[in-house]
């Protein structure tokens, strides 16, 4: 889960970025049908992998999931992400296909 968070960590501003572009210029229905059902998956990510992200207590050091208030606010960050992943799925079919 650990590796999964740090590639996701990586990749995900490009994903957001092309996926709500592609959203918002192609307003197709399976997009946000697709998008609800992944962002379900990136709430369920988020309640799970809050704990790898957060560094301990003893170094007093805020991490960015720290400083944005705790595990609801990691749950909605990786909803958000997790909406746009289809869009950026769909948008690199039409680009290479």
């Amino acid at each position: 889960m650990v590796v999964f968070l740090w590639l996701w960590n990586l990749v995900s501003p490009i994903v957001v970025i092309f996926g709500l572009l592609y959203a918002c210029e192609d307003p197709d229905t399976i997009v946000y049908v697709l998008g609800g059902i992944s962002s379900v998956l990136g709430l369920i990510v988020g309640f799970v992998g809050w704990g790898d992200m957060v560094p301990p207590r003893w170094f007093w050091i805020k991490s960015r999931v720290s400083l944005f208030g705790g595990r609801v606010g990691t749950a909605i960050i990786y909803a958000i992400q997790f909406f746009c992943l289809p869009a950026f799925i769909m948008y690199l079919i039409e680009y290479f296909g």
